[in-house]
């Protein structure tokens, strides 16, 4: 009998210690707000064959911004988070290309590839719900899932030609050109985050995630600007019988990330 008492005394002192520790810093908070930085590696996927996979630029990106978790039941494990960040972030890839060029009169055709880098800019809005441990000792983990909100700010490009042939009148490449008419103002992303926080005092956190952001609206809008030409096996344009170059479809491609996320909570 005094084994069993000793026994459910024992239990009892873990489960109490296991709840002590397991405490969260969201048990008598509704809200809290923080500040991150957020460097990433992007690029773009095609989705239509007429873009040349072999091509793909990743490029690196920066993001800054706020972030807010929101504890909408009894539980601090459970919390939708959102705020607003500035990211830049791109990629690039390669597509048959004409350029032609009128000089007194007289037109020259250029045919050949375009080694096109992009670099956007967007405000995004996420949000996401998020899953947290309580802490273990200073250290607590989290996942959480959902989607970015983004909003175009800003989109450029650079231009690098391979032409076919020899001329000094070939076009020469293109830097910082504004292509903002070109591209959609919104993009939607599945936003997928796993991470920790450390305690540094009171309610004050320091937090670390990896993000996992997977576009899936088209970085391209719907103008004649963005018909692609069919390409040729070598990547320049194909010719119709006529010896001109084939528009085909609409250009698609969706933009994706992975960020490492670096912030403080207060």
């Amino acid at each position: 009998m005094n084994k069993m008492r000793s026994g459910f005394v024992l239990l009892l002192s873990l489960a109490t210690s296991f709840s002590v520790m397991a405490q969260s810093d969201m048990d008598e908070r509704k809200i809290r707000f923080g500040l991150f930085a957020s460097p990433n590696f992007g690029w773009l996927k095609p989705n239509i064959p007429e873009f040349e996979k072999d091509g793909l630029q990743p490029r690196m990106g920066f993001g800054y911004g706020a972030m807010m978790d929101y504890k909408f039941s009894a539980s601090p494990n459970y919390l939708l988070s959102t705020g607003f960040n500035v990211t830049t972030n791109g990629g690039g890839m390669i597509e048959p290309w004409e350029t032609v060029i009128t000089e007194t009169d007289t037109s020259y055709r250029f045919l050949g590839t375009n080694d096109r880098t992009y670099r956007m800019q967007y405000v995004n809005v996420p949000i996401l719900l998020k899953m947290r441990t309580g802490d273990v000792g200073y250290l607590s983990y989290f996942g959480a899932i959902g989607v970015d909100l983004g909003f175009r700010t800003r989109s450029r490009i650079n231009n690098t030609y391979t032409w076919l042939g020899t001329s000094q009148l070939q076009p020469e490449d293109e830097e910082d050109l504004d292509f903002s008419a070109n591209t959609n103002f919104m993009r939607m992303a599945l936003n997928l985050t796993l991470g920790a926080e450390y305690n540094l005092t009171g309610n004050t956190n320091l937090y670390l995630g990896a993000g996992f952001h997977n576009g899936f609206t088209n970085l391209f809008n719907g103008g004649v600007a963005n018909r692609i030409l069919d390409p040729a096996p070598d990547g320049t344009p194909a010719l119709s019988v006529l010896n001109q170059v084939i528009p085909t479809q609409q250009k698609k491609a969706s933009t994706y990330y992975v960020s490492l996320d670096v912030g403080v909570f207060f």
